[in-house]
């Protein structure tokens, strides 16, 4: 559940204040019950309670069997996995997680070597590492993203455009013409955005744009994930790759015990960066 999803609850929903646990507890089960996954930090935000209350809360709640817990939220009983069927828009997932977003994006930044060619994908963790990158003329950028491409063409870092179809609003480049110029060339580096992560694989939203991520990664010598927590046993329409194609995962949070063993399995290194939590204790 996010925070453009959680805006269109009823306000008897998300106004409430105060709770006492019980309360609590049974507006918790609801939510889980519509929408399939709750996550903490909106749930503490909406009750006005500290995030470590909303932990306890859930934590009671699968003690009694009622939900399982993920990393950042929790889902209904017997459903491991998320599907987000729509793409929520670009100005909203700015804004989500933007925080640990900043904090991942800081983090793979400091994987680039000098005079490395990088690829950047598409998406909000993408954007955020092309402004930590920005400053940067020892690397050489090849991007599908016209937001990062507008952040890095201001500053000192080369960076070249692929040419095709612009999708808006995200504002990414698709299509054939795409397809064949990543062909032409080779990256060290590809930092790939996600939408979610589950056992079997990585997803996005859109198929056009994964047409261009598989493309970026049979070029790429290695394949980094930029993906917050929020992200984890989230699956959507379309599937990038399996996670044996991807050598490393940068996040915020440690994955859910069962992705964080189908990764090491898969030889997946990933990377939790230091985040402090923005949140209000109550």
């Amino acid at each position: 559940m996010n925070r453009e999803a959680a805006s269109s609850f009823p306000e008897s929903d998300f106004a409430l204040r105060r709770l006492p646990a019980g309360a609590r507890h049974a507006r918790i089960l609801e939510l889980v019950e519509r929408h399939g996954f709750v996550s903490v930090a909106d749930i503490a935000a909406s009750f006005s309670v500290s995030d470590m209350t909303i932990r306890r809360d859930l934590g009671a709640l699968e003690e009694k069997g009622m939900v399982v817990r993920t990393h950042g939220g929790a889902v209904g009983v017997g459903r491991r996995e998320v599907f987000d069927a729509a793409e929520p828009a670009f100005s909203s997932r700015r804004r989500q997680n933007a925080t640990a977003k900043t904090a991942i994006a800081r983090a793979a930044a400091k994987l680039i070597g000098p005079r490395e060619s990088i690829g950047l994908d598409v998406g909000t963790s993408i954007l955020a590492l092309a402004e930590e990158i920005a400053s940067r003329s020892d690397v050489t950028v090849f991007t599908s993203n016209l937001y990062a491409a507008a952040v890095l063409g201001r500053r000192s870092c080369p960076v070249h455009v692929l040419g095709g179809l612009v999708r808006g609003p995200e504002l990414s480049v698709v299509g054939a013409n795409p397809r064949e110029q990543i062909r032409h060339f080779y990256v060290d580096k590809l930092f790939l955005g996600v939408s979610g992560v589950i056992e079997d694989g990585f997803f996005d939203y859109s198929p056009e744009d994964t047409e261009i991520k598989r493309a970026f990664i049979e070029q790429a010598s290695e394949v980094i994930v930029l993906c917050d927590a929020s992200k984890f046993d989230h699956r959507s329409v379309s599937k990038i790759c399996g996670l044996d194609q991807v050598a490393v995962l940068v996040t915020e949070r440690p994955p859910p015990s069962h992705l964080a063993e189908a990764l090491s399995r898969a030889k997946v290194d990933v990377i939790v960066c230091e985040f402090a939590s923005s949140s209000a204790l109550a």
